[in-house]
């Protein structure tokens, strides 16, 4: 198994634990779990860059390689500071902007796996 494969599979934990806090979370439970939400998913945005990183090593899909570093860049931004974006009744689109920035980060993560193991298992010419 590749490294560039284990930090994907790690990628799919981190996004099931957050997804399991997350809506524990949002539905009023588990808040003493907010610094391990946050904790987790700054681990999870720091192994989507390095992903991102090995494709702009490789040179490999460098557009998507750079979209995921933005993109790491807005779910982390969107994730410090929810709590203090719309507050009151409307906060609930706040929520799921977070919860659908963050889950979209999965399929560019697979995107740049997919390619970058494809390339890794090629023959030598």
């Amino acid at each position: 198994m590749t490294p560039r494969r284990i930090l994907f599979l790690l990628l799919q934990v981190l996004v099931t634990i957050q997804l399991i806090v997350g809506i524990a979370m949002w539905t009023g439970h588990w808040y003493s779990f907010l610094g391990t939400h946050m904790a987790v998913g700054v681990l999870f945005v720091l192994i989507l860059w390095t992903i991102a990183v090995l494709a702009l090593v490789k040179r490999q899909r460098v557009g998507l390689a750079l979209l995921a570093i933005v993109w790491g860049l807005a779910v982390a931004a969107l994730g410090m500071t929810q709590q203090r974006l719309l507050p009151g009744d409307l906060h609930w689109i706040i929520r799921v902007l977070h919860l659908a920035v963050g889950v979209a980060s999965m399929p560019i993560a697979a995107m740049l796996t997919v390619k970058l193991d494809h390339q890794a298992s090629r023959p030598a010419a």
